[in-house]
């Protein structure tokens, strides 16, 4: 496991939603610089080829039964 210093330099270089919450998690401040404008959050896909797409990840029963 990576000591919680290296998670907390590892997630201030970069800008996104997952090294944000990360910071937060860890009690680390990072406030945004001045006149950058946030990022929007990511938008839900739906789009007719991922179509049954969950249906491929479900687990329909063990192989092991």
């Amino acid at each position: 496991m990576l000591p919680l210093r290296v998670i907390e330099s590892i997630a201030l270089r970069h800008d996104t939603v997952m090294s944000r919450a990360m910071l937060r998690a860890l009690g680390v401040v990072v406030r945004p610089e001045v006149g950058t404008v946030p990022k929007p959050c990511a938008k839900r896909v739906c789009d007719a080829r991922y179509e049954g797409m969950r249906w491929c990840f479900e687990n329909h029963g063990s192989p092991c039964r």
